[in-house]
């Protein structure tokens, strides 16, 4: 990415964008490295149609670069900074966060801590970082616990911005030393989520002019995350239509079974029906041959032909009092 990014001049961030939209695989983390190395690296196929143009509007891509220009105050600020601004005017000096002379905004306000010096600036950094985030298509909003995010192509990223601290010694008996934290007058702003990065103000570069390598920094991680997911899902599907297979494979299994335990229960019904017809027979005969075939075993030889024909699978006569012999099982 950086190489192509360099010989297009073009943003890598926007390379990356590209094959996640169009669904084409992208080296994960160390993959060059563990290639230098002669480690085995995995390389998925393409997929799809590959024989498809897509065309990047790369001159457009490299003149929308931003040219920062950090103002002194705020101008037309955005209506989350208006809101946060009100809001920090009406705060008190808190020790919410264990350091003296910190102001914090409130729920569902742009997550802002600083002492009162740095209001003004923080205000002004938040504005122009929203600002920049909503021109690249980005969304800041809030998130219940997570407090604000900026959302970037579905994926969400807490963030806030504080005032540095640091922890100085107030007493020392020898014994022990009590500590407390003092606000030192540099901006910090974080990402608090993983994996989590933190900027600030340097000898060379105060963190407002770090702002455009934020945001790109934000939409790589969101373009990595989005294309985690996108895999992620594909193997969930994966494993959802190897399991439906089996599932099926079960179900089919189980109907296989008792459809034979069906036809192995109707041979034995069979059987027994036959076997019962030859009793019948039997009787019959011998009553013939004995001379004893009355009006009494007549009515017993159709009413014990009834039952074996209950019994047959092939016939299912239903009887009058049992009912079919599906039922009365």
């Amino acid at each position: 990415m950086t190489t192509l990014s360099n010989q297009f001049n073009v943003n890598s961030t926007y390379l990356k964008k590209t094959c996640i939209d169009f669904d084409i695989p992208i080296p994960k983390n160390g993959y060059w490295s563990k290639l230098q190395h002669g480690k085995k690296v995995e390389k998925p196929l393409l997929k799809g149609d590959i024989n498809i143009v897509i065309e990047l509007n790369l001159v457009k891509e490299a003149k929308n670069k931003v040219i920062l220009k950090v103002p002194k105050r705020l101008i037309k600020p955005d209506k989350l900074v208006t809101i946060a601004k009100k809001d920090l005017a009406s705060k008190n000096i808190s020790h919410r966060y264990k350091a003296k002379g910190m102001v914090t905004t409130s729920k569902e306000v742009i997550d802002i801590t600083v002492t009162q010096k740095l209001v003004s600036r923080a205000l002004i950094f938040m504005d122009i970082f929203i600002k920049l985030a909503r021109k690249r298509g980005f969304t800041i909003w809030f998130k219940g616990y997570y407090g604000t995010v900026i959302s970037i192509h579905g994926i969400d990223a807490p963030i806030y911005l504080r005032e540095k601290n640091k922890r100085v010694i107030v007493r020392d008996n020898g014994h022990w030393k009590e500590t407390e934290l003092v606000p030192i007058g540099e901006l910090v702003f974080k990402k608090d989520n993983y994996p989590r990065r933190e900027w600030q103000d340097s000898k060379t570069k105060l963190l407002e002019n770090k702002i455009p390598a934020i945001l790109d920094y934000l939409e790589e991680q969101a373009i990595q995350e989005k294309a985690e997911e996108i895999q992620r899902k594909k193997r969930r599907e994966v494993q959802r239509q190897k399991q439906k297979i089996e599932d099926e494979l079960k179900q089919l299994r189980k109907n296989e079974i008792e459809k034979f335990n069906i036809f192995y229960e109707d041979s034995n019904r069979y059987q027994k029906a036959e076997q019962l017809r030859n009793f019948i027979d039997a009787k019959r005969v011998y009553a013939i041959k004995t001379n004893t075939l009355d009006e009494s075993l007549v009515n017993w030889i159709k009413w014990a032909n009834g039952k074996a024909d209950w019994l047959d699978p092939l016939i299912s006569y239903e009887d009058l009092i049992l009912g079919d012999y599906e039922s009365f099982k």
